[in-house]
């Protein structure tokens, strides 16, 4: 698959962020390069509440893939998600 557009990906990343927030979800982009405190980008539970750490270090197709495998550990069914999220999950599931 070509790599989307860089005004693409950033559509791509505003519809999952939008996703997110549907879910109750918080999101944060952070520099996650410390050498003294190591951390990867995907979803974590801070203080009860489910959060979303994305690197902004990563290219945009990772930080979509990140988002995506955290997505996919919540019931979507009941949020309206873009097409292409939904298109992108079923294909993870069928492989």
């Amino acid at each position: 698959m070509a790599d989307p557009s860089e005004s693409e990906s950033s559509r791509r990343l505003e519809d999952l962020h939008t996703a997110a927030k549907r879910l109750n979800i918080e999101v944060v982009f952070s520099d996650l390069g410390d050498p003294e405190f190591p951390a990867r980008s995907g979803l974590c539970r801070l203080r009860g509440r489910d959060v979303i750490f994305l690197d902004r270090a990563l290219p945009a197709e990772r930080q979509i893939e990140v988002f995506l495998d955290c997505l996919k550990q919540f019931d979507l069914d009941s949020i309206f998600l873009a097409a292409w999220i939904r298109e992108r999950l079923e294909r993870w599931d069928s492989t």
